[in-house]
């Protein structure tokens, strides 16, 4: 243990992936200005490697790509960064790789954690001569206060308590970044199988037999990974037979049959087809890294939420939405002005006029753009199967591949500027919104509003690469994926005791395929035996049954179901709590505002803890909040109380 009342300051690091990391190279970067030649120990708690951390680390299959582009990930803040530490320039992953990329633009996401661990190398190779460095591959296990007065000024310290066996040390101040966090899943009736929810996971699902009918619960980018590791990862090949032609799916054999759902019913968008260089000069240069909000910018923001009684969708979501609207139609003036019949400069003049007015902006649309597919439609972009019913299976699976095919040529093909436009819309407006969340100026209830539209915009900007969604086309034409439709219900209906197995897949129990019933596209089960049991309202009357649930996606964290066990203690205590219904943001913990301190139940803030969540890889050049808040937070460890 180190010492309790010795000179340094100690700061502990519970969690070193990407946040993590940026925090330590802040507070490195920091130390010269801050802290002088004072005594400093800094330890980092993980128990897999510090900067890639779990989600990153390098063991992990090849055929797990990130969805954002190489290009425009860093981990540098450079000089674009307004925050008050010293910048430190460095390269971007594709940069640092050097290598080419999949499907043009992205790297493996073992590659990534190859970058990150050499940034937390390269960052830690040369310390302060003050500081001094532990890393403990550990977990956390739980967090003791100390009495006050065994710390210089007579502070009370914290002992970090850890699985490894190694002693305890004393903490002054602590960082909570563990990332994302994992919940447990409910338990599966006997003779049933449940995966998930959570990451891929490549050792439970290489216990999936072939053959086996599995349904997934989720659509988004852990259904990617788990379909990929399921389908190529089990020697299946993608071929194009003819040069330019649709991609055509070869199983091995060895695939599971898929039957996938979501509340939405349809697969996220795949990222737009990425093309780093810019547009002619003469147009308005979409392509270029995202500019400044034109409507949605923090000051306008700020001013609307000052308003007495002002809610973010009442006030803030109307300049959102102005602001994707003319990032969509500049674009299609810049790159398709055949179809429009005004000139750039008339709309741009009179859209910023008419943007507080959602009708009169609609008018001018409908003048200027005369076919109502080129119009930006929010409602139809966010649910496009809403309230629609299908005759039958065969006649989703149609419409659905429609779908896909439509979104792969809007993305990728010539107009393809329309939607990197309001992709980068989007991030820009994210980033605003993101900003006030993190500078403590939306309430619980606010901020609950926010996250409730900006599922429009993980939707539409946080798909897969567009090879990984053509491939998901192909897989949906070569009957490996079935879609169950929108509004998926799943149920688990208790079989008669007959069912073999435990709930495990082979190795953890035993588990069989079902039969279908021949003409009614629908899977249906042996009488007697215990199953998972999917429906959508959209295919009244027909069901789907398997003895195996996938549930790939990220859950909303629960007290009682986290898997970590130092949230659970802090939680058990009432150290941290979570926002319930009522305030409108259930699952989030409660925060002290822009410092991000918890609050614990008796409403004291704990001045020396902080809550650095998860957050998405910054882009380069272009003043990332993730590097601001992060600057702040290793200052805010570094100032005296």
């Amino acid at each position: 243990m180190n010492d309790p009342v010795g000179p340094a300051r100690s700061l502990c690091l519970i969690g070193c992936g990407p946040r993590g990391a940026s925090i330590v190279e802040r507070i490195l970067a920091n130390v010269p200005a801050l802290y002088g030649d004072r005594p400093l120990d800094l330890h980092i708690v993980d128990p897999y490697p510090p900067g890639a951390g779990r989600t990153w680390r390098t063991d992990q299959p090849g055929l797990l790509w990130m969805n954002s582009a190489a290009e425009q990930v860093t981990m540098y803040p450079d000089e674009s960064v307004a925050c008050a530490g010293p910048p430190r320039p460095g390269p971007t992953t594709a940069g640092w790789l050097g290598a080419p990329l999949h499907d043009g633009a992205y790297a493996a996401r073992r590659d990534q954690g190859r970058y990150l661990r050499h940034f937390f190398e390269t960052v830690t190779r040369e310390l302060p001569a003050s500081v001094r460095l532990f890393v403990h591959r550990a977990r956390a296990v739980d967090l003791r206060r100390s009495p006050a007065g065994t710390a210089p000024g007579g502070r009370g310290r914290q002992q970090v308590i850890l699985d490894s066996g190694q002693p305890p040390f004393f903490a002054d101040r602590v960082v909570f970044a563990q990332g994302h966090t994992d919940t447990l899943a409910a338990p599966a009736p006997a003779g049933l199988t449940r995966i998930g929810p959570g990451p891929a996971d490549p050792e439970a699902l290489a216990a999936v037999p072939p053959g086996a009918r599995v349904l997934v619960r989720g659509l988004g980018l852990v259904f990617i990974d788990c379909l990929v590791l399921l389908t190529e990862g089990r020697g299946g090949r993608f071929v194009r037979p003819a040069p330019g032609g649709p991609l055509r799916y070869l199983p091995s054999g060895r695939e599971p049959r898929l039957y996938a759902g979501s509340r939405r019913g349809v697969p996220l968008p795949p990222k737009p087809a990425y093309a780093p260089q810019a547009v002619p000069r003469a147009a308005p240069d979409t392509r270029a890294a995202p500019a400044a909000p034109r409507f949605a910018t923090v000051d306008a923001c700020r001013a609307v939420l000052s308003r007495p009684g002002a809610s973010f969708g009442g006030e803030v979501w109307p300049l959102v939405v102005a602001e994707l609207g003319w990032c969509h139609y500049r674009a299609l003036f810049a790159g398709q002005p055949a179809r429009t019949r005004m000139s750039w400069p008339d709309f741009d003049a009179q859209y910023a006029l008419l943007h507080p007015d959602a009708d009169r902006l609609a008018k001018l649309a409908r003048e200027a753009v005369p076919d109502p597919a080129d119009r930006l439609d929010l409602d139809r972009l966010a649910d496009p199967l809403a309230g629609l019913r299908f005759a039958g299976p065969d006649d989703l699976q149609h419409r659905l591949r429609g779908l896909l095919a439509e979104e792969l040529r809007r993305r990728t093909g010539p107009a393809s500027g329309v939607a990197t436009a309001l992709v980068d819309g989007l991030q820009r407006a994210g980033a605003v919104i993101e900003e006030l969340w993190r500078s403590g100026e939306l309430s619980a209830g606010q901020l609950a509003e926010a996250l409730t539209h900006f599922a429009l915009g993980t939707y539409l900007s946080s798909g897969p690469p567009p090879l990984r969604a053509e491939q998901l086309l192909a897989l949906a034409e070569a009957g490996v994926v079935t879609f169950v439709g929108p509004g998926m219900r799943v149920t688990a209906v208790p079989g008669d005791g007959a069912g073999p197995g435990d709930g495990g897949v082979p190795g953890h129990g035993g588990v069989q395929g079902h039969r279908a019933l021949p003409g009614d596209g629908a899977v249906r089960s042996v009488p007697g035996r215990a199953v998972f049991r999917a429906t959508s309202p959209a295919l009244p009357g027909t069901v789907y049954e398997a003895d195996i649930l996938l549930d790939a996606r990220l859950a909303a964290p629960e007290p009682d179901r986290v898997t970590d066990p130092l949230l659970r203690a802090l939680l058990s205590r009432g150290e941290l709590v979570q926002e319930g219904p009522e305030d409108g943001a259930a699952g989030l913990l409660r925060l002290s505002g822009a410092d991000l301190h918890p609050v614990d139940s008796t409403g004291t803030v704990h001045h020396d803890r902080t809550i650095a969540g998860p957050a998405q890889f910054p882009r380069p050049h272009t003043d990332a909040v993730y590097f601001r808040q992060n600057d702040a937070i290793a200052r805010g460890l570094l100032t005296d109380d």
